[in-house]
């Protein structure tokens, strides 16, 4: 009885943790931090950046051998992340398959900062049910005058 028991609890909190996360595909995680362009550092405020980096989007591009295949992160909200978090994680809905991985910084409405530098993509691998590690980037971004951009022996920030 005792065994039926445990068995009923064991299935029950089984089928419960198994529905909190819904798993259509792959995840990808990303970390980035802002340096200031004139090599003086970390930017420790992204609104110290010129212009301010509001969000980080995720970009994932076809691989050279299918560069026609979509961005399935293209204009979603689930691969833009606040600046100032320095990572991000999609939920698993990425189709899995190789992609060219990068971040791009955008302004306040959403519009890219084609000025800032990023790396160039780098090619991964996204397979369902698992998250992909895509390490970290640099931006590299002017420092605003109002955080001491004019005084190159300061550190960027507020």
């Amino acid at each position: 009885m005792k065994t039926k028991f445990s068995l009923a609890i064991a299935l029950l909190l089984a089928s419960g943790a198994a529905g909190c996360v819904a798993i259509d595909g792959g995840s990808v995680e990303v970390e980035w931090t802002v340096f200031a362009a004139d090599g003086r550092g970390v930017i420790t405020d992204c609104a110290c950046a010129e212009p301010p980096i509001a969000f980080v989007q995720l970009k994932l591009a076809g691989p050279p051998e299918n560069p026609d295949q979509p961005d399935p992160c293209a204009g979603n909200l689930s691969c833009r992340f606040s600046c100032g978090r320095n990572d991000g994680t999609t939920p698993f809905f990425i189709p899995p398959g190789p992609y060219l991985m990068s971040i791009e910084p955008l302004a306040a409405d959403g519009t890219p900062i084609a000025g800032d530098m990023v790396p160039d993509p780098l090619v991964g691998q996204v397979t369902k049910g698992l998250s992909h590690d895509l390490g970290a980037f640099a931006i590299q971004a002017p420092c605003a005058t109002r955080c001491h951009g004019a005084d190159l022996t300061t550190a960027c920030g507020s």
